[in-house]
């Protein structure tokens, strides 16, 4: 006659003590990061982010312009005062791991190493173009008045830096995921332009700046195209700021020795026309081969409790 065995019940797991530490959670996906907080409220904060330091300190150099108050603000500190709005919106946005969201997104490894050059030569070319328009037109050439060259090559320099940490740091690395996760990149991409567009607008209207007087429906007309452009550059590096800021870089520069940044009204027009050619191009590029966005892309497909994409 077999013995009985006693049945071994297994002893319950023992719960944590109120003094015994428990463990963080695994950290939430940056894409993740990025589709909880692209609602239109999470929007309005980075919006809000980018418009009120810099709008302040334009705003106190207008009205200054128009006798309201007797002094204004550095204007030199329009863009370095996003750098610590960008880093407030961001935490405000997703805490530690928004600010880590941010951080990558500029100082990540730099993608394809064709793509800057690119980055650089597509901007020339629309100069280039743009000047030649003028030319077959018969219109006045006004190379280099707004700025010589020498001074253009150090400004690049310059400006690369400058905008990784300030209006890319916030239009590309804050703006434009959140954008691209709620909408396909060309809405994204045109949408970004016309915020980017009215951002600028006190700018043309601060008395000794260069973007002075430019009318502003032309400069919208640059600045979405142009939004386009360098979408399609921050999607083939997955989502680098830097590349962003490389192109914005040059453009700028491109536009201020060609004369498009000037007094001559007509060249901004024309350099906006030249440019929606290749933004055109890349929107139905992008339509063809079905592109949809780095942030897009990733949110979309990537599973929930997914390990990050690196």
């Amino acid at each position: 006659m077999t013995a009985l065995r006693p049945t071994h019940t297994p002893s319950p797991t023992p719960l944590p003590s109120p003094t015994e530490p428990v463990a963080e959670p695994v950290a939430e996906p940056v894409t993740g990061v990025v589709t909880a907080t692209s609602r239109p409220r999470h929007l309005l904060v980075a919006a809000v982010a980018m418009f009120l330091l810099p709008w302040l300190v334009w705003g106190s150099a207008i009205a200054q312009a128009h006798d309201v108050i007797g002094w204004r603000l550095p204007q030199g500190i329009a863009l370095w005062v996003l750098t610590p709005s960008v880093v407030v919106a961001a935490l405000a946005l997703g805490g530690r791991a928004g600010l880590a969201d941010l951080v990558r997104r500029i100082v990540r490894r730099p993608g394809p190493v064709w793509v800057y050059p690119v980055a650089v030569l597509v901007p020339l070319l629309i100069g280039a173009a743009t000047v030649g328009v003028s030319v077959a037109l018969g219109r006045p050439l006004h190379l280099g008045e707004t700025m010589s060259l020498g001074g253009c090559l150090v400004y690049l320099v310059y400006a690369v830096g400058l905008f990784l940490l300030t209006a890319e740091a916030g239009s590309t690395g804050l703006l434009l995921p959140r954008l691209q996760a709620r909408l396909q990149p060309l809405a994204a991409s045109v949408l970004l332009g016309l915020v980017w567009g009215l951002w600028h607008l006190p700018l043309l209207h601060v008395p000794g700046e260069k973007d002075a007087g430019l009318p502003f429906a032309a400069f919208l007309l640059l600045i979405v195209p142009t939004r386009v452009l360098m979408t399609a550059f921050v999607d083939a590096t997955r989502g680098t700021v830097l590349v962003a800021a490389v192109f914005h870089a040059a453009f700028n520069a491109t536009m201020t020795y060609t004369g498009v940044v000037g007094p001559d009204h007509a060249l901004i027009w024309t350099a906006a026309v030249v440019t929606l050619v290749p933004a055109a191009v890349v929107a139905v590029v992008a339509e063809v081969r079905g592109v949809t966005g780095v942030t897009g892309r990733a949110a979309r497909r990537a599973p929930a409790g997914a390990a990050p994409s690196r």
